[in-house]
């Protein structure tokens, strides 16, 4: 994937289509656990006077491990969690982090209205 400082809101929508699609055998409650610690990441961002990336970035290389859970316990994650994967060492590699982090949380926002839109798991 590319720096995500540098991709096209067009890029982000067909990302998160495609995504969605993929993701339609992920339950929607493990969706949602995952997307409430993206939220918090989010709010601390919001909260932020001048952004200020090292602020958050334990928050998000920790999104590692806990997505890595869920597939460890269900295999059908295992596509989701190396996709957070490739999303945060994305992040993490662009120079131009404030955009990035914008960009992160565009398209784990529009992957979650995708995957509901395509009808993922409710149970």
């Amino acid at each position: 994937m590319e720096n995500l400082d540098v991709i096209k809101p067009e890029k982000i929508v067909q990302i998160a289509n495609e995504k969605g699609k993929d993701f339609t055998k992920i339950k929607t409650n493990q969706i949602r656990n995952f997307f409430a610690a993206i939220l918090s990441i989010k709010n601390k961002v919001a909260t932020m006077e001048v952004f200020n990336f090292e602020t958050i970035e334990t928050d998000i290389y920790l999104l590692k491990p806990k997505i890595a859970y869920a597939a460890g316990r269900k295999n059908e994650v295992e596509p989701f969690k190396n996709f957070i994967d490739e999303l945060v060492a994305a992040l993490i590699k662009s120079t131009d982090k404030e955009k990035a982090t914008q960009n992160f949380f565009n398209i784990i926002e529009s992957v979650v209205a995708y995957h509901k839109f395509y009808g993922g798991k409710d149970n």
